[in-house]
């Protein structure tokens, strides 16, 4: 179900987004170092490609840093630097400073932290009874269904 939600074109367009923001800022000592001075040593959680639940980790991490990774790519400083005038730089920067993406980042957020929930009940060590991961599951569903107010917005996802 997670991989499905996440080929969905606007949920997947947003990790994709995500992905290359933390690529970006990783791939850089000074934008690292920016973010780290920034966040104040907190890293994000980089994205791997084997399990779809770092995804949601790393949007959850971005989306908590919001106010200070906005900050570092409004900065002189970051307008001084090289790399703001770099083709992947502006891509980088206008992502950040896209509402649509903040607000794809909260949607998929709220869609798959209930899943996240039922995911860490399945890869446990104890080995919970089916009927009881019906139930995770269902409950997972209500959850997310609970979570918007517009039905359009969750009936795609519960869908899958």
């Amino acid at each position: 179900m997670l991989e499905d939600i996440g080929k969905m074109p606007n949920i997947k367009k947003t990790i994709q987004r995500a992905i290359s923001l933390v690529d970006f800022i990783y791939n850089h000592t000074s934008t690292l170092n920016m973010l780290r001075f920034f966040t104040g040593g907190r890293e994000l959680v980089r994205h791997a490609i084997t399990r779809f639940a770092t995804s949601y980790l790393s949007l959850e991490r971005i989306h908590q840093e919001k106010t200070n990774i906005r900050k570092m790519f409004v900065l002189e400083e970051w307008n001084e630097n090289k790399l703001s005038k770099d083709a992947k730089g502006k891509e980088v920067t206008k992502t950040v400073l896209m509402p649509s993406f903040w607000k794809n980042v909260v949607y998929i957020l709220k869609v798959m932290a209930p899943l996240v929930k039922v995911l860490r009940l399945v890869d446990s060590e104890k080995k919970p009874a089916m009927g009881y991961i019906y139930e995770a599951m269902d409950k997972a569903k209500e959850t997310i269904m609970k979570s918007f107010k517009n039905e359009s917005k969750y009936k795609d996802v519960c869908n899958h």
